[in-house]
C-alpha cells in the first residue's frame, strides 16, 4: 500500500527554497521567475529518497544512508526545478541519489551551524582588530622567522591545498600585528585576548563536536565571525581565524 503523500505548506516550501538559495543545486535554474510582471513558481519539492519507491529503487538503495526514517521527513525533502525533479525521478541511479544525500547533507549540516551561532558570541573588542585589517595604511610584513610547521603539524588532509596556503599567508603577513593589537587591548581592557580566545576555541569545539572537518570548520568559523561582526570583508575574518589557528585555539 502506498503511502500518502503530505502536503508541503507554504512555510515549509519558503525554507527548502531558501535552503538552495533559490536556485535548483542540479542545475544553474533559477527556482521563481517573473513572468508577464509577476513571479512564477518553477520548482517542485522532491522526495531524495523516494516516498513509495518502486521495487527496482528499493533494490537499488537497499545499501544507502539515509537522511530520515521518514521519507517524507524535511531532512529528506529539496527544492528542485521542474526538469531535475522529472529526470531524478526517472530511471535514478546511486550517483544521482549520492549526489543529491551529499547536497542536502551539506545543508543540514550548515544549519546546525548556524544555530551554534546564537550560543556563541565574541567581545566587542574584536571590531579593533577587524579596523587594523582592513585599514589602507596598514603595511605587510613578512614574517622570516614564521615557520609553517606549526599549521602543518595541526592540520590534516580535509584541509585543502589552497586553505592551507591562504592560513600560512595569512599567519606570515599579520600575525605579529594582531598580538601586538591584543597586548594594546589587554593593558587597557585586562583579559581581553583570554575572553576572546575562550570564545573562538568554544565555537571550534561545537563545531568539532558536531563532527564537522578542518576545512568545513575553518569555512564556518570565518562565516560566524563575519556575521557576528556584521561586516562585508570575508579576508579580515579569515586572518583572524588563521591567528588563532597559530595560536593553538583552532586545530
Amino acid at each position: 500500500m502506498s503511502k500518502p503523500r503530505r502536503k508541503i505548506q507554504p512555510n515549509e516550501q519558503l525554507i527548502l527554497h531558501s535552503e538552495v538559495n533559490g536556485i535548483c543545486p542540479l542545475c544553474p535554474t533559477t527556482l521563481v521567475y517573473e513572468k508577464n510582471g509577476k513571479n512564477q513558481k518553477g520548482f517542485e519539492i522532491a522526495h531524495i529518497y523516494p516516498l513509495n519507491p518502486l521495487p527496482k529503487e528499493v533494490i537499488l538503495l537497499k545499501d544507502e544512508q539515509l537522511l530520515n526514517s521518514d521519507s517524507d521527513h524535511g531532512d529528506n525533502l529539496i527544492c528542485l526545478c521542474n526538469p531535475c525533479h522529472k529526470r531524478y525521478d526517472k530511471d535514478k541511479t546511486v550517483e544521482e541519489y549520492r549526489d543529491l544525500f551529499k547536497i542536502k547533507t551539506d545543508i543540514i549540516k550548515r544549519k546546525k551551524e548556524q544555530n551554534i551561532w546564537s550560543k556563541t558570541s565574541i567581545e566587542i573588542e574584536i571590531f579593533e582588530i577587524i579596523e587594523l585589517l582592513v585599514a589602507k595604511d596598514l603595511e605587510f610584513e613578512d614574517n622570516l622567522e614564521y615557520s609553517p610547521k606549526t599549521i602543518d603539524n595541526k592540520t590534516n588532509e580535509t584541509i585543502t591545498v589552497l586553505t592551507k596556503r591562504k592560513i600560512h599567508r595569512n599567519v606570515q603577513d599579520y600575525f605579529y600585528k594582531i598580538s601586538d593589537k591584543f597586548k594594546d587591548l589587554d593593558f587597557i581592557e585586562p583579559m581581553t585576548t583570554e575572553i576572546i580566545s575562550s570564545q573562538i576555541k568554544n565555537h571550534y569545539l561545537q563545531l568539532k563536536k558536531q563532527g564537522s572537518n578542518q576545512k568545513e570548520i575553518f569555512d564556518a568559523m570565518t562565516t560566524w565571525l563575519q556575521k557576528q561582526t556584521k561586516q562585508d570583508n570575508r579576508e579580515a575574518s579569515e586572518i583572524i581565524i588563521s591567528y588563532f589557528i597559530q595560536n593553538c585555539e583552532i586545530f
